[in-house]
């Protein structure tokens, strides 16, 4: 019959505390790695400490459990049938723990997390779903909030931080603020497929005399522009439809009800559902850039979308991109 021996002698009918101890974080760890690693020298080179040291941690525990925890069975530690027991809900937590850091380990390095974007309509439309499927692509773990609305009411989210990023019309810029991007794109003249104005190589404020336009509102920066152009060369426009969303004058151009004038952005989506766009001239801008608020930092996952933002912008003919980031 093997010889056996208690790793640490407790007497039989010892009674135990009435309130158990609070246990040591490193004695659970030596017991862990001891029955992981098969002997307490194994456990004490992974936990780069001395053997008596992970020997008097186990002590301590057994001491602060009440029962033993390892037999001496043929030289070699043995854990008792108790000692097992422990070590399943010990495995389980240390398991867990090993999840979190884990997921800490991926918000600190932006793999994991939530961002909360407000973005204008034209950009929704048109960029951001592409940017998004990028995004989400290398970070299946990333959720995203997504707030279409208006550049002014974009503005005041990121201000109270109800959004991380605004992706806005520059034109809504206010103090408080900290311009991550800016980018430049030309308008253009949208129409539906096949109108005689489709095969021009620009068109300008004349060409648009006798067109029905869906055009956008003057409170918005592009329909400023055009209305301007409009009125210094003495155009009498016959308005269909007036709008402050920019996605909505392709709708209605691609129903037939007139032309307009948009971003390359919405440009660019209004071809590719069928539609025809031409440079307008004289050159009309629309700038728009991502902003956070002031005295605030990027998170990872932030950084990572700006940079997506660029390389997908870079991509579109016409939109210049300054990287640079400045305080208006």
């Amino acid at each position: 019959m093997a010889c056996v021996a208690s790793f640490r002698p407790f007497p039989c009918h010892a009674p135990g505390p009435a309130m158990p101890r609070s246990l040591s974080q490193h004695s659970l760890q030596a017991f862990r790695l001891t029955i992981l690693q098969g002997s307490v020298s194994a456990a004490a080179d992974a936990l780069g400490r001395s053997q008596p040291a992970v020997s008097r941690l186990l002590k301590e525990l057994e001491q602060d459990v009440g029962f033993r925890l390892f037999d001496r069975v043929r030289g070699r530690l043995q854990p008792t049938g108790e000692g097992l027991l422990l070590f399943q809900e010990v495995e389980r937590s240390f398991v867990g723990l090993d999840r979190i850091a884990s997921i800490a380990g991926e918000i600190r390095t932006g793999r994991r997390g939530t961002i909360a974007i407000g973005c204008l309509p034209a950009a929704a439309a048109s960029v951001i779903p592409g940017v998004l499927a990028e995004l989400t692509a290398q970070h299946p773990d990333v959720s995203v909030l997504l707030h279409t609305l208006p550049s002014v009411t974009i503005v005041q989210m990121v201000l109270t931080q109800g959004c991380d990023l605004g992706f806005v019309s520059m034109a809504a810029i206010t103090p408080g603020l900290r311009v991550e991007r800016q980018y430049r794109t030309p308008c253009m003249c949208i129409t539906p497929a096949g109108h005689r104005l489709a095969r021009r190589r620009h068109v300008g404020p004349q060409d648009l005399a006798g067109e029905a336009l869906v055009m956008l509102s003057p409170a918005t920066r592009i329909g400023r522009q055009v209305e301007a152009a409009i009125e210094r060369h003495g155009i009498d426009k016959l308005t269909r439809v007036e709008t402050h969303l920019t996605p909505l004058v392709s709708d209605l151009v691609l129903e037939g009800i007139g032309i307009g004038v948009v971003d390359s952005m919405i440009a660019r989506s209004h071809v590719a559902r069928g539609g025809a766009a031409v440079p307008f001239e004289p050159v009309l801008h629309f700038e728009f850039g991502v902003v956070r608020r002031d005295g605030s930092e990027p998170s990872g996952m932030q950084a990572r979308f700006i940079d997506i933002c660029d390389r997908q912008l870079a991509a579109v003919p016409g939109i210049e991109t300054i990287r640079s980031s400045a305080r208006p």
